[in-house]
């Protein structure tokens, strides 16, 4: 539980298994204690319990009706009994059939559905010496057993004119906090039960109160290393810090200010200012010091020697018990240069708005208009008195940018871009907005985007029409083959020319005319090479990733590809099965493109490099077009790598 410095603050903190002593010395702080305790729980649906000897029940009802809690109306929740019902039940005092009977209590108000059970009891029934009474302050002893267990929280009530000084020792030493005169002490007199039952009461008498020897040495060794510690900090500061007592000498000094004055920590305490500081310095340092005298803050800019300080004082309470002034000083010359900086910037930032070719107006939220440019009042033929002060309608939000059309100073309708922004108007939070005519730079991008379609569509009728005429070659060498001896230098040279068509109807087919997509034209040319040589026992595993190609790169690449599998579709699977594996991939530099098959590979001795077929000339001849490299090896099948630069 959090310990607080008031009682007041304490009713609202305090927890089940608090077990708390109030020592009253009058009505007022009875009431202002206990009538609190009994309505917080009520707040916080908690049953309680009121035990009464001296107040009676009417008067306890009516202080709870007056704050609104009428006893009569709590259905169960609230209950008082007479010390006869509780303490002396059995008309004798006995500690462990109290402490029984609040478990009981505590367990009953659990099951009616109550958080916890909150009570409290008045002792001065102890006075009346019943027998047991002489067992009080083994009973508050015992309850600190009992309270860690259970959900139940408690204040005992003593009257300290009641008590004899003996009976109060005994209960400030059984209780951990301690309620006297509207302030809450945590108890350092107070002996755990562990140590106070179990040993004579003088031995734990005296062993708690060398407990409080060490604590008291610990305290005040704490104490002086917080006070070197706030010495230190305060000494680092950078600040000049200072306080005065009320005959206006100084009481406490950092060493900044021993540096600020010149002289030594021993030479300014007990002095005023003007025995400190020379005339002029002394005038603006004692500056307006009587109003933190009768208790007010106050702040001043002061040049002093030459440089810039932001003096503020207030008043503090110091140990003597009286009200001194607490003073710090910081130097702020440099914020005054940038200030001074600022202003000149914040000037020829205005110069440049004022003279800027975009309309620019600053309105608050409603739109009330707080500014606007030269370029604003001649665009839109306004005065400065027709439009400042005036509301042209609540802003968009702020940081867009949106196309608007708007009327010019001659009535024209213009296309404007406006953008907002937030800014400031002498502390208010306002939109900037600026109005860009962009009326020409849309008929011009009108006309791009009308040339731009005829250039794309005149792009797709020039592709459209190469295809065509690749493919009437095609049926010109189909009809040549028919009376040919080579048939198949004929059905080679015609799938060439397949795979170059093949880029021009990708390219007048796609939406984007600059490239073509390598994965669709690959699986072209294969359904091409298929259609052409018939050999179902050959099959094809495509692992190719998103990827495009340029129309310079697309051709070579084409044919390339077209060489590659012709040469593993007729060479590398003579009478069996076979695989051909045609993979691409992108790397940061480059796209890799790799074909291999499972055949039979290259006769012992083959070298590619001064091979002089057609096929291979015509592959190391397009790599060098695309300034690519390839490898090929023919060891277990063929396999080729190729990889085109990207540009």
């Amino acid at each position: 539980m959090l310990i607080l410095n008031d009682a007041k603050s304490l009713i609202k903190d305090m927890e089940v298994h608090d077990h708390i002593c109030l020592i009253y010395e009058d009505e007022r702080e009875w009431e202002s204690t206990i009538i609190p305790f009994l309505v917080e729980g009520f707040k916080r649906d908690e049953k309680c319990v009121y035990i009464t000897d001296r107040h009676k029940s009417e008067t306890i009802k009516e202080l709870l009706i007056e704050r609104g809690f009428d006893p009569e109306k709590l259905k169960g929740q609230f209950q008082i009994l007479s010390e006869d019902e509780a303490y002396t039940k059995s008309g004798t005092f006995d500690p462990d059939a109290m402490i029984k009977l609040l478990e009981e209590e505590t367990e009953k108000a659990l099951a009616e559905g109550y958080s916890a059970l909150r009570a409290t009891g008045e002792m001065t029934w102890i006075l009346k010496g019943k027998p047991g009474s002489e067992k009080l302050i083994e009973y508050e002893a015992k309850l600190n057993r009992f309270f860690p267990k259970a959900k139940c929280l408690a204040i005992c009530q003593y009257e300290k004119s009641a008590f004899e000084p003996e009976i109060l020792k005994g209960v400030i030493m059984t209780h951990p906090i301690l309620v006297w005169k509207g302030e809450v002490y945590k108890n350092f007199y107070y002996i755990p039960p562990e140590i106070f039952l179990e040993r004579d009461y003088a031995s734990a008498e005296v062993e708690n109160w060398l407990r409080n020897l060490k604590r008291e040495k610990e305290f005040i060794e704490s104490t002086q290393m917080f006070t070197r510690l706030f010495k230190s900090f305060i000494d680092n500061v950078p600040s000049i810090v200072s306080v005065k007592d009320s005959n206006l000498k100084y009481f406490f000094v950092n060493n900044r200010f021993c540096r600020f004055a010149g002289k030594k920590e021993s030479e300014i305490i007990g002095k005023t200012v003007r025995e400190v500081f020379d005339e002029e310095t002394a005038t603006i340092l004692g500056e307006l010091d009587e109003i933190p005298l009768k208790g007010e803050d106050i702040a001043l800019e002061r040049k002093i020697r030459g440089r810039y300080y932001h003096i503020r004082k207030f008043p503090v309470e110091i140990p003597i018990g009286k009200r001194g002034i607490a003073s710090i000083i910081l130097d702020i010359t440099e914020s005054k240069k940038f200030e001074e900086k600022l202003k000149r910037l914040t000037k020829n930032f205005i110069n440049v708005v004022e003279n800027s070719p975009e309309s620019i107006f600053i309105v608050n939220k409603n739109g009330k208009v707080y500014y606007a440019n030269q370029q604003a009042l001649k665009y839109f033929g306004w005065e400065k008195n027709e439009i400042i002060g005036k509301t042209i309608g609540i802003p968009l939000k702020p940081d867009i940018t949106e196309e608007i059309e708007i009327i010019d100073a001659n009535g024209n309708l213009k296309i404007a871009e406006i953008k907002i922004a937030k800014t400031y108007w002498e502390d208010e939070e306002c939109n900037l907005i600026s109005i860009r005519d962009i009326t020409k730079i849309k008929e011009y991008e009108k006309s791009l985007k009308k040339a731009l379609i005829e250039k794309e569509t005149l792009l797709k009728e020039i592709h459209h029409r190469v295809k065509n005429n690749l493919q009437i070659i095609i049926s010109l060498i189909n009809l040549q083959a028919q009376k040919a001896e080579d048939k198949e230098l004929l059905k080679e040279t015609t799938n060439r020319i397949r795979a170059i068509a093949r880029v021009h109807e990708k390219f007048y087919q796609s939406e984007d005319l600059a490239s073509i997509n390598l994965k669709e034209y690959i699986k072209d040319i294969i359904s091409e090479l298929k259609a052409t040589y018939k050999l179902p026992r050959i099959k094809f595993n495509i692992q190719i990733q998103d990827i495009k190609l340029t129309i310079n790169q697309a051709i070579p690449c084409g044919l390339i590809i077209n060489e590659t599998l012709t040469n593993s579709m007729k060479h590398a699977f003579p009478d069996r099965e076979g695989t051909i594996t045609v993979k691409a991939y992108k790397s940061r530099d480059s796209i890799n493109l790799i074909m291999e098959d499972d055949g039979i590979g290259f006769p012992e001795g083959f070298k590619p490099e001064e091979c002089e077929t057609m096929g291979m000339r015509l592959i190391y001849a397009l790599t060098r077009q695309i300034d690519g490299e390839i490898k090929i090896k023919g060891e277990k099948g063929v396999k080729i790598e190729l990889k085109i630069p990207i540009p």
